[in-house]
């Protein structure tokens, strides 16, 4: 979006008009909610998630200062609720087969053959449950990364750290999923 227009909206929606504040919500939509899925590996989460963020921003939108960029304050916001789902998720854990579901369905092509299906869902299983291993630091460096394809100045300022932290923490990151990937399927290192 262009940075006058997000401004204007950021104004008008700071002035109470809540049509600005709807067509923020219809530009970031998408984004926030890839973060979020990215992040949860579930679709309703990511739904509640994508829509706490919004209510989150709305409340604090007065805050905000008109002519920053939007994404990734956002973003940040998202990443916020994500960490906080893991948290209460942590004191009360769920076992949730849905994002497994939800990978295999993902990634097939309708018509490919169920042996390749069953191995494509096999490989993204073993993803989904060497990513939820890692810490919400490296799960989220990766998502803003990998899955938005933000710069690392950017991923900088939604996570509220150095350039410099980014780059070691993917790093890490991206050295810590090969390894758990590697456990999973076995290999030598």
């Amino acid at each position: 979006m262009d940075p006058g227009r997000e401004a204007a909206l950021v104004r008008a929606a700071q002035g109470g008009d809540q049509a600005a504040f709807g067509e923020i919500v219809r530009q970031f939509q998408r984004t926030v909610y890839r973060v979020a899925y990215a992040l949860t590996r579930n679709g309703a989460d990511a739904d509640a998630l994508a829509q706490e963020t919004f209510v989150r921003a709305y409340q604090a939108i007065g805050r905000f200062r008109a002519g920053e960029p939007l994404r990734p304050w956002l973003t940040r916001i998202a990443v916020n609720q994500a960490y906080s789902l893991h948290r209460r998720r942590k004191r009360r854990p769920e076992t949730a087969i849905e994002p497994l579901v939800e990978a295999g369905r993902q990634w097939a092509a309708p018509g490919d053959d169920p042996a390749d299906q069953a191995a494509e869902a096999e490989s993204h299983g073993r993803l989904a449950e060497a990513f939820a291993d890692l810490s919400h630091e490296h799960q989220a460096v990766l998502t803003l990364r990998v899955v938005e394809d933000l710069p690392y100045d950017e991923i900088a300022r939604v996570l509220n750290v150095p350039v410099g932290t980014v780059m070691s923490r993917l790093s890490r990151a991206r050295t810590e999923l090969r390894r758990r990937l590697r456990e999973r399927t076995g290999e030598a290192p």
